[in-house]
């Protein structure tokens, strides 16, 4: 054996004998979490405030509507709503809408003062909801019932009754398109619903994503992304409905976000795993799964600066933290 090929063993053999996963990097890195003081129970929706550089939380277990600077990495304020479970931002009125659920009610919050200015009376307990900004009409679902309520905000009433299947999730608004695009977990479908006249106009099947939860929607590529509590991600053509694909994921995701800035969706568990997707013109694929926290099955994206939030209660403490890509 030459002096030359025994440099290259020595060189190369311990090279060869690492794994493969050894060189690839996590497709996120965790930041020292924030807490939040005088806190009980868990989270059940986050979203970012872009213009005001916040992220909203919905507290339920604390029955307030969080607010934290994400630039300071710090509390603003804890609004009292009662049992918080979405929230939506309405730029252009300077508002925020928060729907309730034990108490049964929709909150409007100045998003300025960070002062509670109305609240709207519901028949019964609200999940979800989606500001519909072309009509200025709030969207807010019947917790696992079949009905969605539009509500004008300004009048402080409900408008309309949208009938819809039984068990809705999350909702989207699509703005260029004018429609609502709304999870329906007890069908595996999607409704789609025109806030113009109340009425749902088409219901695809969500394909290999079962009891659907999360959903995310990218109005460039024209794609639905459906997250199936049995661990599946679907992607939709937002045009038709039609099946493009599946990705796997962890199971018992619940809100998925999409950073269209750079192509990912980030769909978390509350078992303490969150799956990173790609996604590119030929479909989607995991990177692999980053550990957040037990009970973290939340998520949103800062689309500024492309930091992932999640939100979780731990011991006697509640979390908030971020991750970077």
């Amino acid at each position: 054996m030459s002096s030359y090929t025994r440099l290259l063993r020595r060189t190369l053999l311990p090279v060869l004998a690492l794994p493969a996963f050894a060189f690839a990097a996590d497709p996120l890195t965790p930041q020292a979490p924030i807490s939040i003081p005088n806190s009980k129970g868990g989270f059940d929706f986050l979203e970012v405030d872009a213009a005001q550089s916040r992220l909203l939380l919905d507290h339920t277990g604390n029955g307030t509507l969080d607010v934290i600077d994400v630039k300071a990495g710090k509390l603003l304020k804890q609004i009292p709503t009662g049992a918080a479970m979405g929230v939506a931002v309405d730029e252009k009125a300077g508002r925020y809408y928060v729907s309730v659920s034990k108490e049964k009610k929709m909150v409007i919050i100045d998003s300025r003062t960070l002062e509670k200015t109305g609240e709207v009376a519901l028949p019964g307990p609200a999940d979800g909801l989606v500001f519909a900004s072309k009509h200025n009409r709030v969207f807010v679902t019947h917790d696992d019932e079949k009905e969605v309520w539009s509500i004008d905000p300004v009048a402080k009433k409900i408008e309309a009754t949208v009938a819809i299947g039984a068990g809705p999730e999350y909702g989207i608004y699509d703005a260029a398109g004018d429609r609502i695009f709304l999870n329906i977990k007890t069908t595996d479908s999607l409704m789609v619903i025109d806030p113009a006249t109340n009425k749902v106009t088409a219901t695809w099947p969500t394909g290999d994503a079962k009891h659907p939860h999360g959903l995310a929607f990218d109005a460039k590529a024209g794609r639905l992304y459906v997250a199936g509590n049995n661990g599946k991600l679907a992607i939709l053509s937002a045009t038709d409905g039609k099946i493009l694909g599946s990705v796997d994921t962890v199971t018992g995701v619940d809100q998925i976000a999409l950073d269209a800035g750079n192509g990912r969706i980030y769909c978390p568990s509350g078992s303490g795993s969150m799956t990173v997707v790609q996604t590119s013109a030929d479909g989607a694929k995991a990177l692999g799964n980053v550990t957040t926290a037990k009970g973290a099955k939340t998520v949103a994206v800062d689309p500024a600066t492309h930091a992932v939030w999640i939100a979780y209660a731990e011991g006697s403490g509640c979390f908030a933290r971020k991750f970077t890509p």
